[in-house]
């Protein structure tokens, strides 16, 4: 994973070049697959102390915005109402923002983590930096994008009838998705401290960007599965109603868990498609 042998990493071609790790173009789904969850499993050590503060955040952001989403549709839901409810919005958005806020310290510590080597993030990660608000705006504004995007092409779709509608709007979703996971390679190079241009990640990513999301999709599935699972067997027992804190933490590990595995999915995209300066 590193360039320096580590026998904690699975070992792969990294290529060659003039300043470290040099850049390879072709990319495949499984391999990437392959490789972020093999790096995941033998550095589940090094995962836990960069994600137990991150946990933490997504679990209080979540916890403070729980009763907002549960009240997010004035009719509710059973009553087949889709009017938003006003008084819900401010408490999602201040859980969203305290989400991301954490998502992002993992992710720039995992990405580091992995493409610079162990020394590059020390402790729990909370040396912060200039990059990691630099990453955290990125995030912000990348996402912000993609959502107005798809808000405006939601529109025309809708217009169409039935599972049209739905389809087309799934197929905006992706395609939003593919620019998303290309241009979301500047964001590793901020991570890193080795920044590029939005045009140098698209045009490194060029042909790659159906693979990269394909692998990101299929990484998250045992987490997502794995949830769906054990909301099941706790719905089924009763522990869901028993125990909502609980099952709201072990969703917040299954998205921290599945964040970590698509963090290694677009690191190992990044050192073949743009390499890694030594």
């Amino acid at each position: 994973m590193f360039d320096r042998p580590d026998s904690r990493f699975p070992q792969h071609n990294h290529g060659s070049g003039p300043h470290g790790t040099g850049p390879e173009r072709r990319l495949a789904v499984m391999q990437l697959v392959r490789v972020s969850l093999q790096s995941l499993m033998l550095c589940r050590d090094d995962a836990l102390r960069l994600g137990i503060v991150p946990l933490a955040i997504y679990f209080l952001g979540s916890l403070y915005g729980a009763p907002a989403f549960e009240q997010m549709f004035t009719g509710g839901l059973d009553q087949g109402s889709s009017q938003l409810n006003p008084d819900a919005a401010g408490p999602l958005m201040v859980t969203a923002i305290i989400i991301v806020i954490g998502l992002s310290l993992l992710s720039v510590n995992w990405l580091r983590f992995l493409l610079l080597g162990p020394s590059a993030v020390e402790g729990l990660g909370l040396a912060l930096r200039r990059l990691h608000v630099i990453f955290l705006l990125g995030a912000f504004a990348l996402g912000f994008c993609g959502s107005i995007v798809l808000a405006l092409v939601s529109i025309p779709i809708a217009l169409l009838l039935g599972a049209a509608a739905q389809i087309g709007i799934l197929i905006a979703a992706l395609l939003i998705g593919v620019v998303g996971v290309r241009l979301a390679l500047a964001l590793v190079a901020i991570a890193i401290g080795q920044p590029i241009s939005l045009r140098q990640a698209w045009e490194a990513s060029q042909g790659q960007g159906w693979i990269l999301l394909l692998a990101c999709l299929l990484v998250e599935a045992p987490f997502l599965l794995l949830m769906i699972v054990i909301r099941l067997i706790a719905e089924g027992t009763g522990l869901a109603d028993a125990a909502p804190y609980t099952m709201l933490l072990i969703g917040c590990v299954a998205q921290i868990a599945a964040t970590l595995a698509q963090c290694g999915v677009i690191a190992a995209g990044y050192r073949r498609l743009l390499g890694v300066r030594a």
